[in-house]
């Protein structure tokens, strides 16, 4: 019998999920590579910086399966921002290797992310997400990811143009 058949066993059980550490920097980049088409290493490098290296509670995770890295999600705690007093995590980025796809990896990650911030009474997730990246927009929707109550809203500047 297959071990998810079993009663009482999520397909998810089967991907190993833990917690990012920054030696899995390269296969985060390879990973992205392969879903946005270039590598941004320099980005990466930045992010794990952050939310693995200098943040107070780490969140982030990558999911294994054969023993490789399959998937990752990096994120970070706020305990307050723009005047809003309530504690909430971010989704900074998100990627499973277009190989392991519709194998349960990004719920695993999803699901043990949810696990953790319940954990540390953390109630919401927020995250942005292009509007035309409807593969990533499906999958967040099927995690249960709505829009949310705020507009991000942009100014663009032109670097060009005069003061006043």
């Amino acid at each position: 019998m297959n071990p998810i058949d079993e009663p009482g066993v999520l397909e998810t059980d089967a991907v190993v999920v833990r917690t990012m550490r920054d030696t899995d920097l390269d296969a985060v980049v390879t990973i992205d590579a392969h879903g946005s088409g270039r590598r941004r290493r320099h980005y990466f490098e930045k992010l794990l910086e952050r939310c693995v290296s200098q943040a107070d509670l780490q969140i982030s995770l990558v999911a294994e399966l054969d023993d490789q890295v399959v998937g990752y999600v990096a994120g970070n705690l706020y305990y307050g921002e723009f005047g809003i007093m309530e504690p909430f995590a971010t989704i900074d980025a998100v990627g499973v290797d277009p190989a392991w796809r519709r194998r349960s990896v990004g719920k695993a990650l999803l699901r043990q992310l949810r696990h953790n911030l319940g954990a540390l009474r953390i109630g919401t997730i927020r995250t942005e997400v292009a509007w035309d990246d409807l593969e990533l927009l499906a999958f967040l929707k099927t995690e249960g990811f709505t829009p949310a109550d705020r507009l991000c809203l942009e100014c663009p500047l032109d670097p060009t143009a005069p003061g006043d």
